[in-house]
């Protein structure tokens, strides 16, 4: 009977040991489920390969390590765009939920699952539902402090909001998620971040941003090496550029775009390819060559509102070419679609049918039709430019661009609490001595703690004292400091250093003509109009009453001149009025100065600007001038 039972807890034990030891090892080339992501970001088409097979390899699963199989493989199917298969790989992960208990799954599974329902219903073009199912997943990971959940959420909504149009509230949320990607110092998810955004100005037609962020984003994936990422970065400059009706540069970063993908295997992903180059095509005027293609993308299996797009752009080549019925017979296909998508009425993608439709009419002798049809366009399209153009939402746009390049001093509050979590662990580890230590210890700790929370209080004091409150530019104070940082921090090798020392031409003569209200105003307008003209990732600030300064890096010394002329240029051609509504004349003179062997620092580099803004005024103000080395400062003349 012994012998029985010993041989029984034996085999149970063998029972156990198998059953732990299938539920651990169930990994790929060594990595577990769970951790799996990076692979498929690096080798997307290898990696989905390796999750179809792993049912061969392990055909019984417990259901957590199940869920976690279908999660990756539909992070996959989303990055190659196997559409039907990720959909029904999602589809399977909600009825794997909705079948067993909650407690069965983590909450990082559950959020994930929420996530990729918001994102097939945004792909179906159901955004009442992928907003619902997004923002579930949002609060879930806020609630369960999982940051990366949380971003992908966010960044995910808002995405979702722009495709909309609600433009305001994307923003926003995209804000939002930047910070708390930043506070991760996550290279990737800013770099997606960065997508989106470039994804929200292009639909705002800021086409010049939407490149702008478009290139942050692709630089960063080039860099972690993520192929299917890259893609998309192109995909995003390409469609960016044929908005700007730049139609050659968007047709050759469609074709890299084409080059990348056509490693995945996929028609579904060549269908964006297809469908970014018909539109282009038909856009640039090439129709022969844009039916071609767009037949082509409308044979595989795209999405339902894309297809609207390339069938309105079939419709007017067919128009151009004179093939009327055909060209009606696309145009009602690309109502209908529009038609089972109410989010999308009246947008700018849905009343381009009145307009097309109008085109047709005309073509068809009808000109009452043609007038009534664009005149409706008009409206509609008037109503939608005033919505994007509203003073609130340029102030938000502005607000947030200011946050975004002062968002490490927004990031010292959280990092002092991450501060002050780590000495209180420490004191709790010291409480573990003698009575004696611990009294002697926490009264140092206490009274340092003090001491280094006071001083950290007066720093942040002043790093949030950074902003001229009459031109929303950064203070003087605070340009020099930044200054000398980025000197002593940046070294050759990272590029150039040039300084631009701006100065309003007879500024007293304008205040005691047109009294000091309306000096503000000028300052204003001049600081708005610096702001647009120069880049996001350069500093300006007001360092005295007329005076400004900006600190531009990575440029050579034609590309700086020429962004300092344009400002010129620009200033003296803006219309400024007085209080009678009469136009009033102001110019600007620019200084620049460039970093060399006699300017290392930032005193000798700020004298060679105003030195070089001293020989524009000499010269007759309204210009820019370069610093030289035979140039003297009119203090410096008295001198000798």
């Amino acid at each position: 009977m012994f012998n029985s039972i010993l041989n029984k807890l034996i085999v149970l034990l063998w029972l156990c040991s198998f059953m732990g030891m299938a539920q651990a090892q169930v990994t790929i080339e060594g990595v577990e489920l769970k951790d799996y992501s990076k692979n498929i970001y690096l080798k997307p088409w290898h990696s989905y390969q390796q999750l179809v097979a792993l049912p061969d390899t392990y055909p019984a699963m417990d259901k957590q390590t199940h869920l976690w199989w279908l999660l990756r493989k539909a992070e996959a199917e989303h990055l190659l765009y196997l559409y039907p298969q990720y959909v029904e790989t999602v589809t399977a992960a909600e009825q794997l939920l909705v079948d067993a208990s909650k407690d069965d799954f983590s909450s990082e599974q559950v959020i994930s699952v929420n996530l990729f329902l918001g994102i097939y219903f945004q792909k179906e073009s159901r955004y009442q539902e992928a907003r619902q199912r997004l923002t579930l997943a949002l609060e879930q990971a806020k609630a369960e402090n999982l940051s990366y959940l949380f971003i992908r959420s966010k960044q995910e909504l808002a995405y979702t909001l722009s495709l909309t149009e609600h433009y305001e509230a994307s923003l926003s949320d995209m804000q939002a998620a930047y910070i708390d990607a930043f506070a991760l110092n996550d290279e990737f998810l800013i770099a997606t971040i960065n997508e989106v955004y470039g994804a929200i100005y292009g639909y705002m037609q800021e086409y010049g941003k939407s490149i702008e962020y478009y290139q942050k984003a692709l630089k960063s994936y080039q860099l972690l090496n993520y192929p299917s990422y890259t893609a998309e970065a192109y995909n995003g400059l390409a469609a960016t550029f044929r908005y700007w009706q730049k139609y050659d540069k968007a047709i050759a970063y469609y074709k890299k775009y084409r080059q990348v993908v056509s490693q995945f295997h996929s028609g579904e992903i060549l269908y964006f390819a297809d469908y970014g180059l018909g539109m282009s095509y038909a856009e640039k005027g090439d129709c022969q060559q844009a039916i071609i293609v767009i037949d082509r993308a409308l044979q595989l299996d795209g999405l339902i509102d894309y297809d609207a797009e390339l069938l309105k752009r079939k419709a007017q080549c067919l128009i151009a070419l004179n093939e009327l019925e055909q060209a009606e017979q696309a145009l009602k296909r690309a109502s209908d679609i529009f038609a089972q998508l109410p989010e999308l009425t009246n947008t700018r993608w849905q009343i381009e049918v009145d307009k097309i439709a109008s085109s047709l009419a005309f073509a068809q002798g009808d000109g009452n039709k043609a007038y009534q049809l664009l005149l409706a366009y008009h409206e509609k399209n008037n109503a939608l430019l005033e919505a994007k153009s509203s003073e609130r939402l340029a102030k938000l746009r502005t607000n947030l661009e200011m946050e975004r390049q002062g968002v490490e001093s927004s990031l010292l509050k959280q990092r002092a609490k991450v501060l002050k979590l780590q000495v209180e662990q420490q004191e709790q580890k010291n409480q573990l001595q003698s009575y004696i230590i611990i009294m002697a210890g926490i009264l140092v700790i206490f009274a340092a703690f003090v001491l280094v929370m006071q001083r950290k209080s007066h720093e942040k004091i002043q790093a949030l004292s950074v902003i001229d409150p009459l031109s929303k530019l950064f203070n003087r104070r605070y340009i020099f400091n930044y200054l000398d940082r980025f000197l002593i921090n940046s070294s050759g090798s990272r590029g150039s250093i040039a300084v631009l020392l701006i100065d309003i031409d007879d500024f007293k003569l304008i205040n005691d003509r047109y009294g000091h209200p309306f000096g503000d105003y000028v300052i204003r307008e001049v600081a708005d109009i610096a702001q647009k003209t120069f880049r996001s990732e350069d500093v300006l600030g007001r360092i005295g009453g007329e005076e400004f300064m900006c600190i531009l890096s990575r440029l050579d010394i034609n590309q700086v001149m020429d962004i300092a002329n344009r400002l010129v240029s620009q200033v003296a051609e803006h219309e400024f009025t007085d209080e009678h509504k009469q136009a009033v004349k102001v110019t600007l003179s620019i200084g620049v100065a460039q970093r060399s062997d006699t300017a290392p620092d930032s005193e000798n580099l700020y004298a060679q600007a105003d030195k070089a803004l001293y020989q524009a005024k000499h010269n007759g103000k309204n210009c820019v001038i370069q610093y030289r080395q035979h140039m003297r400062h009119p203090y410096q003349s008295s001198q000798t």
